[in-house]
């Protein structure tokens, strides 16, 4: 029973944190209204929308504050339901064992939690650029999917896009950016490590 209760509860706040993520960046990377991708995920995050009438939107209307506001109380949200079900945390999330101990911890979770799910998410999304730029090559067809796909992972992309020299028709931004992900993934995984020991 309380496996089950864990994997419910798992994919219900995963799938919660990640179509409010992408309303996020959706609206970061200005991708086009009036894609039926943007369209639905804006529909499924109405949420936001009721959050925005007291909280601002920056930079010139690209960052939500409400988006990011929803998504921290939905990592709060994960990362103490699963220090609470003992047999979920040894499901899915380990690194989430103990945390919900004091308030420290729960915020300490909290951060490593947002930030393994930005690397997991910008990795996916890197890999599915990649696809679909394979996809839009074959069939000469960008539809609203590899469309939104692929102006999601530009601002991954534009940063070495910068400072490596034209090679054509060959990008090497994907690698890259999933090299530098990769650095971060290590970097951000010691720093965990040195920290949880610190709280034991």
């Amino acid at each position: 029973m309380s496996s089950t209760l864990a994997l419910i509860f798992n994919v219900i706040i995963n799938v919660a944190i990640l179509l409010v993520f992408l309303r996020f960046l959706m609206q970061l990377a200005a991708i086009n209204f009036f894609n039926p991708v943007v369209q639905s995920t804006v529909k499924a995050t109405k949420v936001v929308d009721i959050l925005n009438r007291s909280l601002p939107v920056v930079a010139k209307g690209r960052v939500n504050l409400a988006a990011i506001i929803l998504l921290i109380i939905l990592y709060l949200l994960k990362v103490w339901g699963l220090s609470h079900l003992d047999i979920g945390i040894n499901i899915f999330d380990v690194h989430y064992k103990n945390l919900a101990a004091g308030i420290d911890s729960l915020l300490l979770g909290t951060l490593m939690a947002v930030t393994d799910g930005v690397i997991t998410f910008c990795r996916y999304l890197i890999f599915a650029a990649i696809i679909m730029s394979w996809v839009v090559m074959f069939t000469q067809n960008r539809g609203p999917y590899a469309e939104a796909i692929q102006d999601l992972a530009e601002p991954l992309f534009a940063p070495f896009r910068k400072i490596m020299p034209n090679m054509g028709m060959i990008d090497l931004s994907p690698l890259f950016a999933i090299l530098a992900l990769l650095i971060i993934d290590i970097v951000m995984a010691n720093v965990s490590l040195s920290v949880m020991s610190g709280f034991r």
